[in-house]
């Protein structure tokens, strides 16, 4: 339709609608628009690591070091813990539509908060064995550790300024590739304590700073009655900074430990999103909200830098296998566009 606040031409008809032509640029049909958008969204995430264990519940029927392990259970933030919390976050941001040609130019801030709490324990028999304390201390409180805990809390903050160029590929579905910049700020806190008759801490920080490129691409079917479902993925590669501090302390400290390293590396990381909105216009089709639900999966490789010791020899030490960061859940968004 005919764009109400351009000047009035008494020469013409007033046109009607179509044909629709393919590959235009988007156009939500707001009357006199402004080209200016702002969105919020809740979020409520579930944040797990991998590489977190603290320890293995052992039978005691024969040696405590025996092998193949009579149980061997790994407890505490293991594989199928039920112990990673829900965690909430928001995502706020603003974005406009150039004059030429319709690019978009769009800004978002999302943190989410990390905290979750572990609580183990031998069950009545065996013991447990001690992932995060030296092979040389473990030699003398391997039998006497009954229980077990930890916490593992940090904020997770990213900030992208992304360029898109969102079209309608036909009436009913439109597409938008973009890229842009992406900045991070990870920081992990974990403790974990042994319960003996010394007390056993763990400290460790693990603390993540970076910037880089980012593409990502959304698409949006259109069904009707204000109704449609979106998706979107996106990719980025950020160069960055590790900081980790990681010690072990006790009462009687004999066979305590730290360690601290820096260095630069380049991290990825993915995002995946499907979900379903409903849009209304008002004040004259001058503005349109719009209410989104939906659900997320945030990937970091390789985010878990801290060390485990394997040997007696203080030297004989790595990284974590595989320590990869992740946080899935569902968003709940408000679009405001003018």
């Amino acid at each position: 339709p005919k764009d109400p606040c351009a000047p009035i031409d008494v020469c013409c008809d007033e046109p009607a609608p179509g044909p629709f032509a393919f590959a235009y640029p988007k156009d939500v049909g707001l009357s006199c628009p402004r080209d200016f958008y702002v969105h919020g969204e809740f979020l409520l995430m579930k944040p797990t690591e991998e590489g977190l264990e603290y320890a293995i519940d052992q039978d005691t029927t024969g040696n405590v070091y025996q092998f193949p392990l009579v149980n061997g259970k790994l407890k505490g933030f293991s594989t199928n813990s039920d112990e990673w919390d829900w965690r909430p976050g928001f995502r706020v941001g603003f974005g406009f539509y150039a004059m030429h040609d319709a690019w978009n130019v769009q800004a978002d801030w999302t943190y989410i908060k990390i905290k979750s709490d572990s609580e183990v324990s031998h069950g009545g028999t065996g013991t447990l064995l001690p992932l995060w304390i030296s092979p040389q201390a473990s030699d003398t409180l391997v039998t006497l550790i009954n229980d077990a805990s930890s916490r593992w809390s940090g904020d997770y903050s990213t900030m992208d300024i992304m360029i898109g160029k969102p079209y309608h590929v036909s009436r009913y579905f439109t597409s938008n590739p973009s890229f842009g910049f992406r900045a991070g700020w990870i920081d992990q806190d974990y403790h974990i304590r042994y319960h003996t008759h010394i007390a056993q801490n763990i400290w460790l920080k693990n603390d993540f700073w970076g910037a880089g490129l980012r593409g990502a691409y959304e698409s949006q079917f259109i069904l009707g009655s204000g109704f449609s479902f979106y998706g979107k993925m996106a990719f980025a590669l950020l160069f960055g900074k590790f900081d980790i501090s990681q010690q072990s302390e006790n009462t009687v400290t004999t066979n305590e430990y730290k360690t601290e390293d820096s260095f630069y590396t380049v991290q990825p990381n993915a995002e995946l999103g499907l979900g379903i909105s409903w849009s209304n216009f008002y004040h004259k089709n001058q503005y349109q909200i719009s209410v989104k639900a939906g659900y997320e999966f945030h990937h970091w490789w390789n985010q878990n830098q801290a060390r485990k010791f394997f040997d007696t020899d203080p030297t004989a030490n790595d990284t974590i296998s595989r320590g990869d960061l992740s946080f899935n859940g569902f968003i709940f968004g408000l679009h405001l566009e003018f």
